[in-house]
């Protein structure tokens, strides 16, 4: 039978339409296997080293640069809430008002403690001088001037003491206008005016978001990792990382984010669930479109030369393997493992296993036995 060959050239894939005839033996069954007697109509690729441009899309959860949980340092009643939820604030800005009168209470107790205390180093002080003075002219004895001098020294260190007290107090009571520590947008406000506060709350009061800059965080798989290091340069997992010409944010309505990201970030260690590693990009965000929250996906974008881009569709999945259908110089299908490859859209991109020229079978490989024979018919 004469096979009749029309190239097609396509991304450095040919595709050759295969007619099928089944063809009844004559021949002693013995002799062949059923397999070797039939043939089956299929498309078939020739497969020829080209460049490719790779892209892998991961996953990914996007937080603001800075994600600021803010609670009440002191407990209390919130009085005034200053601010809405979504505003943006300034740092420094009051954004809840907690009621002060017990604090206040607090530093006037302290106060008057500290005046009391006052007085009492003013009358020791007096002690002091005056058994000063009689020690000098011998009057009394040094152990009288030494009492004097213990006296005075405590209660100024009472004083000391009265002192903090009262900058507590004072710390206590600017405690009771929880501002922003930084700038940026405020979250959802659960607590409204009247409901009781404390440091100890497990809920903050809300949360503020710095989303200038904002990080998208994806995980990698082991395996990818490992193929990442082998074809990109650079001393660290880190800097291969880096090497990726260009890395862009899929975002949730399928739209590229306008704004290029940079990996600046890789996790100490993988996770044992997923045999993952996860992976930070940051993106900036000058117009304030991405918050806190928002989902998408990180495409990763490099180039490789010499390689085979082998179709999803020409591959056969069976206990975690990949294979593709071959043909041999008598035109039968041959299962062939795909090793070191990496997934790229609809294609599988490897630099091993293949020789440019050979043919593979271009779909429903599931659908053809091995060793099943291929007639070969001209495309029109």
């Amino acid at each position: 039978m004469n096979h009749i060959f029309s190239k097609k050239q396509q991304t450095g894939l040919c595709i050759f339409t295969l007619s099928a005839l089944l063809i009844t033996s004559c021949s002693n069954p013995t002799e062949e296997s059923p397999y070797q007697q039939q043939e089956m109509q299929s498309e078939v690729l020739i497969l020829q080293k080209e460049t490719a441009k790779i892209e892998q899309s991961y996953p990914a959860s996007i937080e603001g640069k800075v994600n600021v949980d803010i609670r009440p340092q002191v407990s209390g009643y919130i009085e005034k809430i200053y601010v809405d939820e979504g505003a943006f604030v300034k740092s420094g800005q009051p954004l809840f008002k907690i009621n002060e009168s017990v604090y206040r209470e607090q530093k006037n107790t302290a106060l008057a403690s500290l005046h009391s205390a006052k007085s009492q180093l003013v009358t020791a002080q007096l002690e002091l001088d005056k058994y000063e003075k009689l020690a000098e002219k011998k009057v009394v004895s040094d152990f009288q001037y030494q009492k004097a001098k213990a006296a005075y020294e405590s209660a100024k260190a009472v004083v000391g003491q009265q002192q903090a007290m009262v900058a507590s107090a004072d710390l206590n009571m600017g405690f009771t206008v929880v501002k922003a520590p930084v700038s940026g947008y405020v979250g959802r406000i659960p607590k409204r005016a009247g409901n009781l506060v404390s440091p100890s709350d497990q809920q903050a009061l809300t949360t503020l978001s710095q989303v200038d800059e904002i990080y998208a965080y994806f995980s990698i798989p082991e395996a990818e990792i490992l193929n990442i290091s082998e074809a990109k340069k650079g001393n660290s997992i880190l800097e291969k990382l880096q090497d990726f010409q260009h890395i862009a944010l899929q975002l949730a309505n399928g739209s590229i984010y306008g704004e290029p990201g940079k990996i600046n970030m890789m996790d100490g260690q993988f996770d044992k669930g997923t045999g993952a590693v996860t992976i930070r990009a940051s993106f900036l965000n000058p117009q304030e479109l991405l918050r806190s929250g928002n989902t998408g996906r990180i495409i990763l974008t490099s180039e490789q030369s010499d390689v085979f881009r082998i179709p999803v569709l020409a591959t056969l999945e069976m206990q975690d393997k990949l294979f593709v259908g071959v043909l041999d110089k008598e035109n039968r299908v041959n299962y062939l493992q795909l090793q070191n490859y990496s997934k790229s859209g609809d294609y599988y991109i490897t630099k091993t296993g293949f020789n440019p020229g050979d043919r593979i079978v271009a779909s429903e490989l599931g659908n053809i036995p091995e060793k099943t024979k291929i007639t070969l018919k001209k495309v029109n």
